[in-house]
Order: structure tokens, then C-alpha cells, then sequence
């Protein structure tokens, strides 16, 4: 097996959106960047590189030609960026200013809604690094609708561009195996029972490559400090050998039996039900609603829609209230597969 992730094969495939989730250290990141210069001297074609938060930018953007620009491919070339665009020009030491010349842009998702007033041009390769959150993670968390901020930001760069007959933009999703339900998956309905190797979804508009580690696991955990300190340990698991920690581990719990019914959702001709355990502040998701229950069930689409059940578009108050919920983690399921089903549900309240 190759030291390093083979872009050419994948690239191969030419999908509209392809998500690599694979062992931190083995390339990927790398890789996908030299691909966008080789693009742009080849045709001119240029690349987006998109972070979740504004905030990011920069720290994404400094140095981000670093590592690449010391590549033999690239010695007769000089390369810098800043928080909104990256440069390439033309190493000529006769002349005392680069001619630089535009090669990427940088974006964030938090701020795509500006981002329609700002042109792009000629872009064939939108990058979206890290886009599977750790669960530890406390400071970062998606985004609201995050998939559907994703797909208006594509849409928005697609429109502005003058080149649209020429190029069509492809979407790069990098990740390591960190978190299965996130909100790319979800979408794509992805479920949990992932095997290594290429898979398409979507009707092949999505293809997922999860990445078997093979023989680079066993030298990172060899080789280095880091690898050593991680090696046996759940953290290690993901890093290293790419595996993805099991749903069962925080979301997945039976309900308790002093859980309070509180409401119930139909949606797509299934009922759920949310069950307060004030003990610990969780809100058990079951797919059981009590018998004559005096409580509210919220009908979330039409075919459920009944004299007994309450329209979701009257409910703003109640929809915030279980985006919340999502959102601070407070949400737990009976099993794992409800808890991808209940994903369809919480894309009604916006929540990806």
C-alpha cells in the first residue's frame, strides 16, 4: 500500500461530491492541495477552501502553500495567500514584484450569505477540510442546516462564475472518523455499518471513500511520539486506524422509567416521542406515543396531518425548542438506527 492517499484513483470518479474519511497523517489534505496548483497551470481553473467559521479563515490561509511550495513540481514558482485569496506567480528574479495571479479563494459557512454579493470565477474544486467534528470538541459545533449552507454556497459559487459551461465544480469533504452522525451523513443517509473502500450514495452523486488504514497504521503508532501516547486508546482508534466510535457510546440509551412524556412528532407516517428524565436532563427519542395522551403531537408533514395532530408551521417556539436539544447534546435514542431514522426528522426543524 502506497505511504500516502492515492488522489488519482479517486478523483477518477469524477463524482459531484466526494467525502474522504481517513487516518489523520496519510495525505489527504496534502494531496487535494497540490491536485488545485497542478489544476491551474495545467487550465486555470482555480479552487475554494472552505472553513465553518469566520474566525478560521486565517489560521487556514497562513502558510498554506507551505509544505507545496517546496516541492520540485512547483520550484520555478512562489506562492502566498491571505485570509479572502491565495496567489501563484512566476519565479523571476529579474523582476523586483511577482506577477501574481489569482488561484483560490477562502470561505467560510457561517458567513455564506454574504458571500453572494462577492464574485467567483472559473473555480472547479471546492475543499471542505475537517468536516466531521470530534465529539470532544466543546468550542465547535455545525452548524444550523449546515448541509443545506453547504449546497447554497455551492450554488452560489457555480452562479457567480462567468465559466459555467466549462467547468463543472466538484466538492471535497475531508474528514477523520470522528463522529457518525453528523450532518454529511445524515443527508446522504449513510447508516453505521460502514465497511472500508469506495461506496456511492444518491444515485452516484456522493461517493464516500472510508479509507482502509493497512500498513500506515502500524507505523504512525510505531514511528512516533504521538502515535505511541495514542495507541491503545479510543482516540488512537480514530486517529490511527480509522474507526469510527460507536453511537452507543454517549447517544444510544434506553429510556429510564421516571422519563415524562412531554410531545410526539409524525412525520412521514411514523410517530416519535419525546420523554423528559428530569433525574439526569436528557430527552429520550422512542417511537412509542402513549395511548389518549392529553399532550401535543406535532404533525411535521402533510400525509400526517389529522384533527388530532398540530401543524409544525404554527409551532416556531417548539422547533427552536428541539434544535436546542440537538445542539447541546441533550438527545438520546433507543437504538442506534432510530437515531439516524429520527435524522430525517430534524432535517424538518432545519437541523442537518
Amino acid at each position: 500500500m502506497a505511504d500516502f492517499y492515492d488522489w488519482n484513483k479517486t478523483l477518477s470518479y469524477d463524482s459531484d461530491v466526494t467525502m474522504v474519511i481517513g487516518a489523520r497523517g496519510i495525505g489527504k489534505t496534502f494531496g487535494l492541495r497540490k491536485q488545485c496548483i497542478k489544476d491551474f497551470l495545467r487550465d486555470g481553473s482555480r479552487f475554494v477552501e472552505i472553513t465553518r467559521y469566520n474566525n478560521e479563515l486565517s489560521g487556514v490561509s497562513d502558510g498554506y502553500f507551505n509544505r507545496l511550495s517546496s516541492l520540485p513540481d512547483f520550484s520555478d514558482y512562489v506562492f502566498k495567500s491571505d485570509a479572502r485569496y491565495a496567489y501563484i506567480a512566476d519565479k523571476d528574479e529579474t523582476k523586483k514584484k511577482p506577477e501574481w495571479k489569482l488561484i483560490g479563494y477562502f470561505v467560510s459557512l457561517s458567513s455564506a450569505q454574504r458571500m453572494k454579493k462577492r464574485t467567483f470565477d472559473h473555480v472547479r474544486r471546492l475543499i471542505f477540510d475537517e468536516a466531521i467534528l470530534e465529539r470532544s470538541d466543546r468550542y465547535h459545533r455545525y452548524l444550523p442546516n449546515e448541509f443545506g449552507t453547504l449546497a447554497n454556497l455551492v450554488d452560489t459559487i457555480s452562479r457567480e462564475r462567468a465559466d459555467t459551461k466549462s467547468i463543472r465544480p466538484r466538492v471535497y469533504l475531508l474528514g477523520n472518523a470522528c463522529d457518525l452522525a453528523n450532518p454529511y451523513f445524515a443527508a446522504y443517509g449513510v447508516g453505521t455499518d460502514l465497511k472500508f473502500g469506495y461506496r456511492w450514495y444518491a444515485g452516484k452523486t456522493f461517493l464516500l471513500h472510508y479509507v482502509d488504514p493497512g500498513e500506515y497504521s502500524t507505523e504512525k503508532a510505531a514511528g512516533t511520539v504521538a502515535g505511541r501516547m495514542i495507541a491503545n486508546t479510543k482516540t488512537g482508534n480514530v486517529a490511527i486506524r480509522n474507526e469510527f466510535i460507536h453511537p452507543s457510546s454517549e447517544f444510544v440509551k434506553k429510556k429510564p422509567g421516571n422519563a415524562v412524556f412531554s410531545f410526539g412528532i409524525a412525520c412521514n407516517g411514523r410517530l416519535y416521542g419525546i420523554w423528559l428524565d428530569e433525574r439526569n436532563g436528557y430527552y429520550h427519542v422512542t417511537r412509542k406515543v402513549p395511548n389518549n395522551t392529553g399532550k401535543p403531537i406535532f404533525s411535521l408533514t402533510r400525509q400526517d396531518a389529522s384533527i388530532n395532530y398540530i401543524a409544525a408551521s404554527n409551532l416556531s417556539v417548539t422547533m427552536r425548542y428541539v434544535a436546542d436539544m440537538y445542539y447541546h447534546g441533550l438527545l438520546r435514542y433507543e437504538d442506534e438506527s432510530l437515531e439516524m431514522e429520527f435524522g430525517e426528522v430534524l432535517e424538518m426543524f432545519g437541523i442537518r
